[in-house]
Parts: C-alpha cells; sequence; structure tokens
C-alpha cells in the first residue's frame, strides 16, 4: 500500500504550480523595476526616432505592459525563452552550455557536502556532550557563520597568492604552452575546480552535521541500538549499522533541498573564481539588463526548488515508513 495518497499529492502539485506563478510574477516585477533598458546598448547615435521604435517592436517593448505580463507567463511555462540581445543567440543555448559547467563543480561539492556532514554529525550525535562533541560543535559553528565569499578570498590568497598550488579563475588554463590532451584536460580542470569546490564544502558541510547531529542522539535511547549493545556487538558496530542507519533519514531528505541552496549559492562563488558557469551568467545579464537570460535563469532555479521540495514530501514517505501523508486519520 502506498504511504501517499493521490488526493495529497494533487494538492501539493497545486500549491507547487501556485507558487510557481508568483515567483514568476514576482520576477517580472523585480526585473522591470530595475533602471534602464536592455535595448539601450543598442541605441547608437546613427539611429533615428524610427530605428528605435522598430527595434522596441521586435524585442516586444512597445507592447503595453499587461500584454508583455501574459506573453511572458505563457512562453516561459511553454519553455519558450526567447533570443539573448547580448549573446546574439537563444536563451536556452545560452544556459545549456553553461548549466553543465554549474553542475560539475555543485555536484562535486554535494558530494562532498553530504559525505562530510553525516559523518561528522554520527559522531557528534553519538558523543554528545562529551568535551570532544562540544569543541567540534563550537568550531563548526563559527565556520558555518562565515561568508562563503570570504572564505573565497581567503584560499585564493593562501592556495594561489602565497603558495602558488592551484589557480583561482576559469575552468581551464587561458594560452596553455602545452599539448592538450585528455589526461592533461583532466588534470587542468581538477585544478582549477579545487578552491572553488572546497570554498563552497568547507562552509555547506556543517548544515548536514546539524541535521544528523541531533537525530543521531535521538536514535541512541532507541531499544534496538541497547539490543544490538546487549549483544555483545562492537561499539563501531552499534553505532554505524543500527544507529547512524535510522539517523539517515532526516538527512537524507535535507540533501534533496540542498541541491537547489547549493546552485542558488554559484550566483557569488562562480563570480569569485570567473568559472564559466550559470551563476556568472546571471550577474553579466542583470548587469547588461539582458531581460531573457536573467528571467530564464532565475526562472530554472525556481522550478528546481520547487521541485525538490515536492519531491522531499514524497521521499519522506519511502524513507519512513511511519509516515503516511494524506490519509484518513
Amino acid at each position: 500500500m502506498t504511504r501517499i495518497s493521490a488526493r495529497y499529492l494533487g494538492k501539493r502539485l497545486v500549491v507547487s504550480y501556485l507558487t510557481l506563478l508568483v515567483i514568476m510574477s514576482l520576477l517580472f516585477v523585480l526585473i522591470r523595476s530595475m533602471p534602464g533598458s536592455f535595448i539601450g546598448s543598442m541605441i547608437t547615435p546613427e539611429l533615428d526616432q524610427d530605428d528605435i521604435m522598430r527595434l522596441r517592436e521586435t524585442w516586444g517593448l512597445n507592447e503595453p505592459l499587461w500584454r508583455q505580463y501574459v506573453d511572458f507567463m505563457i512562453n516561459y511555462q511553454t519553455g519558450q525563452f526567447g533570443r539573448s540581445p547580448t549573446y546574439k543567440e537563444p536563451v536556452w543555448d545560452v544556459i545549456i552550455r553553461r548549466l553543465p559547467r554549474t553542475m560539475i563543480l555543485f555536484g562535486g561539492a554535494f558530494i562532498a557536502q553530504f559525505i562530510v556532514g553525516p559523518l561528522v554529525g554520527m559522531y557528534l550525535g553519538w558523543w554528545r556532550g562529551t568535551r570532544k562533541d562540544k569543541s567540534i560543535f563550537t568550531t563548526s559553528l563559527a565556520i558555518y557563520s562565515m561568508p562563503a565569499f570570504w572564505i573565497s578570498w581567503l584560499f585564493i590568497w593562501l592556495f594561489n597568492y602565497e603558495l602558488g598550488w592551484f589557480p583561482s579563475t576559469y575552468m581551464f588554463t587561458k594560452f596553455a604552452n602545452f599539448e592538450w590532451t585528455t589526461m592533461s584536460i583532466i588534470v587542468d580542470v581538477l585544478k582549477h575546480i579545487t578552491l572553488p569546490l572546497f570554498s563552497i564544502a568547507v562552509v555547506s558541510w556543517v548544515g548536514a552535521m546539524l541535521v544528523m547531529r541531533p537525530a543521531m542522539n535521538n536514535v541512541t535511547s532507541e531499544d534496538y541500538v541497547f539490543l544490538a549493545q546487549a549483544k555483545g556487538l562492537s561499539e563501531r558496530t552499534v553505532m554505524i549499522k543500527h544507529a547512524a542507519r535510522n539517523a539517515l533519514i532526516p538527512v537524507a531528505t535535507q540533501a534533496i533541498v540542498g541541491v537547489a541552496f547549493l546552485l542558488d549559492g554559484s550566483v557569488i562563488i562562480e563570480n569569485v573564481f570567473s568559472w564559466p558557469g550559470l551563476g556568472q551568467v546571471i550577474v553579466s545579464s542583470v548587469l547588461s539588463r539582458d531581460y531573457p537570460v536573467s528571467q530564464a535563469a532565475f526562472f530554472m532555479l525556481a522550478v528546481l526548488i520547487i521541485l525538490l521540495r515536492l519531491l522531499t514530501d514524497i521521499a519522506y514517505t519511502y524513507l519512513d515508513p511511519r509516515i503516511k501523508f494524506g490519509g484518513d486519520s
């Protein structure tokens, strides 16, 4: 028997869709509330008033605001993002070309975050109240309070300027004086990705630890943990196979939402390290008043976060058999 009813799932789908409509409306208003217009960069002294009017008509800016809003809501829900006036190509091409680079960077950070965080949280939850727990927990909170961009600058200063171990900009070495081979490309990308990846992971793992630590502490008082200890099993076996296995349920569901917020943080990290991903496109498109690109990038992030929130509810029902959403009781 399924643990989530069709009625509950239908309600969640409706709420998610309405949330997306609200976000799209806010996005439309906020983007167009910015001073200036993206066609300002296209207007040159050689253009007369008729040319400017034709230019506005080409980009739909001569339409009433309500008509622009309706077109925006319809087009974006059907995946028609239009053409970028800055990149001179379809918006989809701009996003698809940059998105894999963002996924490479933040996929690696996500893996590091949800390996280190739960492991540290497991031990801290098991040792809760001890001096070791308090010292590590306090240090972790201090790290968690540091802005990601400050950590990034610190890493750049130490590992690039002072030690010269890792490059701090771009995804590849520009104007390289060596022959490109498959292995040299992989090594070069790994060198460039090290600093931005660790800048994200050194802070983000604490979030997973903060979820795992209390969950681990709660399960240590369960009967099945005492039973495993009474059987004479080693402390390591009891901690990992019996306690941690059940404590991972809230961490697993939190990880789904963590993907979205890691991508959301790409705006800062990618610009600090000049990483050619979606975050850098968002900043450049906003500064150049490139409405189609900036709207499409924010729209895709919104869709991702809403979908992952929906998947979190569904994941709870399968990870924990005690939960049943949408039942009669």
